[in-house]
């Protein structure tokens, strides 16, 4: 009867016939016997999982050896980046001069477009070619960077490079084909190693950070690296200010030289006038009394607006603001000895295992074979 219920047929959606079948019922024994065929396939081929396991140790430790590397030392700087005070002055005056107000689009300071900036090549090639002193020694930081950071074992001919190149104290406009190349390559290390992102989400603070083997090293160019992208953007934001201080400082010139010639030809006229009697004298005179006292208002003007652009550029105040700077002793990232030996070892375990119920699976298909 159980039979007959365990094989009635049922309509499918399809409005097909089919026959269910109950699944059979849990049997330990079976289970056990599983279990116990396992443990003797293992208990059989102990040697199997011997070698795997000793071949993947070994593996995880020519690993280790291979590619360990010195302890990491990551310093990290805060800092925030703001507006000079004088640049509403600075937009005021240039607009009564009729010129757009000093200072750059914000776009290039803001967003992606920043931390494409300070990977940038000209910012990295500023970086590289500051001279800064480590211990007693004082070089290029790219020199530094070369010999101490551990980007030398990323190169093709670290021998070379480590040994027999140095990066010369000189224009980088005189840098040969190779040396460039060269400073390029670990320009472009350097970069890759900065890391640069928002402390929060909701906070304009940045986070400026490296990793290398040195503690002096990784300072010095989270350090040098803020400096130069700070001349840079003063640089930046000054540029008008600087462009109309040259313009004024030109003008007052030009001025000065058309006011002393009015002022000595005027002088010569007013001694020459004492001895005239016809009027036309006194008419040249008045002349260039009025052309010497309109020159002499253009000169006080161009005094007055190159004063105010020089306190314009005096109240600018720092750009770049430093909120948390790295001390010693810094963070530092250990190599993770051991943890390839584990892997292999595990990845031998699996391989072992694998291997067996291959093996098992085989020797039983070629017993019912010969059974048949």
């Amino acid at each position: 009867m159980a039979t007959e219920e365990s094989h009635k047929p049922v309509l499918t959606p399809n409005g097909e016939v089919a026959v269910v079948e109950q699944a059979p019922p849990f049997d330990p024994r079976k289970l056990v016997n599983n279990v116990n065929t396992v443990f003797k396939t293992i208990l059989k081929y102990w040697w199997l999982l011997l070698i795997c396991v000793l071949l993947g140790g070994l593996g995880g430790w020519i690993y280790d050896q291979v590619n360990e590397v010195p302890d990491q030392y990551e310093a990290s700087l805060i800092f925030n980046l703001e507006s000079g005070s004088g640049n509403s002055e600075l937009s005021n005056f240039a607009s009564a001069l009729g010129m757009s107000g000093g200072g750059s689009s914000a776009n290039m300071f803001s967003g992606p477009n920043f931390v494409s900036l300070f990977r940038s090549k000209k910012i990295g090639n500023r970086v590289m070619l500051t001279k800064v002193t480590i211990g007693n020694k004082t070089d290029l930081l790219a020199n530094f960077y070369k010999n101490r950071s551990g980007a030398l074992r990323r190169t093709k001919n670290e021998e070379f490079l480590g040994k027999k190149f140095e990066f010369p104290d000189k224009p980088i406009k005189e840098y040969t084909n190779a040396q460039m190349s060269y400073l390029d390559m670990f320009r472009d290390y350097a970069s890759q190693d900065l890391q640069i992102e928002n402390v929060d989400r909701k906070s304009s603070f940045m986070e400026l950070s490296i990793k290398t083997e040195s503690d002096t090293l990784s300072k010095l160019m989270v350090e040098t690296w803020l400096a130069r992208m700070t001349d840079f953007y003063k640089e930046t934001q000054s540029q008008k200010t600087l462009e109309l201080l040259d313009l004024n400082v030109h003008r007052r010139d030009s001025v000065l030289t058309k006011l002393t010639g009015a002022e000595r030809r005027l002088a010569s006229s007013q001694d020459y006038s004492q001895y005239m009697i016809m009027p036309s004298g006194r008419v040249n005179e008045q002349r260039l009394s009025q052309n010497t006292t309109y020159l002499q208002g253009l000169y006080m003007e161009s005094i007055r607006n190159i004063d105010a652009l020089r306190t314009s550029l005096i109240r600018e105040s720092p750009l770049v603001m430093i909120i948390d700077e790295p001390t010693f002793p810094l963070p530092v990232t250990p190599y993770p000895k051991g943890k390839a030996i584990k892997i292999g070892i595990a990845l031998g375990i699996v391989l072992s295992l694998a291997a067996m119920f291959l093996i098992h699976t085989y020797q039983n298909m070629m017993k019912k074979l010969q059974n048949s």
